[in-house]
């Protein structure tokens, strides 16, 4: 039985802005690898934002969004880009910050704040069969707040007003931007290889990143000893740029394969 698709979510918090930035740097190979094969492969046609809800929003995004820009709210944030709702709710009220009940049962605490920075990269990976548009971004952006500091450094999603009006929930729906934890769709392609590349990112970069995949944080155990290893024969910098190597070369190798599998199966399909 062919396995089902998985969202795979994660957050963390990376308080050191050079090591913000040194990690930005080396994603930007990953966004233009993964941009070559959008450009080679399929349709050269940005996608919209809100294609997997059938909202029909008319904007289109590139396939690289270099993010460094000051937004203003009301800016709602939603408690998942922080891990632990208890510590969000305590930490919030403790900075003057409103605490409001989630608007689903299974929700997440939020709160609003009146203005903040992000800074980092979106850009959607690549996926020969583009099953899920709309959710085939990966999103490593920054926020910088001085009305959250508990908050500075959380890597996030961020929903613009455009998209907020779309939103079921009516306090979205009133917010001028939304901000919850990232999240990409897989289904089967890169699943794997996602757990190297956050391993990665957790080893190096962000030391309190969670993930779920199936399960929380599956295969770092095991990248955790070949990056301490890597890092005690060629230092930490040597070794995250040849680890990052490995992380491009395994991309590069599932996306020839997966390519060369949608070629095979199209041509099936057009001979029925």
């Amino acid at each position: 039985m062919p396995m089902a698709s998985v969202i795979v979510a994660w957050n963390g918090r990376c308080p050191d802005a050079p090591s913000r930035y040194r990690l930005l740097g080396h994603l930007h190979r990953l966004a233009a690898l993964s941009d070559n094969y959008l450009r080679s492969t399929l349709p050269d046609r940005p996608q919209t934002p809100n294609e997997m809800n059938g909202q029909g929003d008319p904007r289109l995004r590139a396939n690289i969004e270099a993010v460094d820009q000051t937004i203003s709210g009301p800016i709602l944030i939603s408690s998942d880009i922080a891990g632990d709702h208890d510590t969000f709710a305590a930490d919030a009220r403790a900075a003057g910050l409103p605490v409001i009940d989630p608007t689903e049962p299974d929700g997440a605490p939020m709160t609003l704040i009146g203005a903040a920075r992000l800074r980092g990269l979106s850009f959607k990976l690549f996926d020969p069969r583009a099953l899920h548009p709309g959710a085939d971004r990966l999103s490593f952006v920054f926020l910088e707040s001085d009305d959250a500091p508990f908050l500075d450094g959380c890597l996030v999603q961020a929903l613009a007003a455009e998209d907020c009006k779309e939103h079921p929930a009516g306090i979205t729906r009133r917010a001028s931007w939304q901000l919850s934890r990232p999240s990409i769709h897989l289904h089967a392609y890169l699943e794997d290889w996602i757990d190297c590349l956050l391993s990665w990112v957790k080893f190096f970069s962000v030391e309190d990143l969670w993930w779920r995949r199936r399960d929380e944080m599956q295969g770092y155990d095991d990248y955790q000893i070949i990056f301490e290893s890597l890092a005690a024969e060629r230092g930490t910098e040597a070794a995250m740029t040849a680890a990052y190597d490995a992380v491009l070369a395994t991309f590069q190798g599932h996306a020839e394969h997966w390519t060369q599998e949608a070629a095979l199966l199209a041509d099936e399909e057009t001979k029925v």
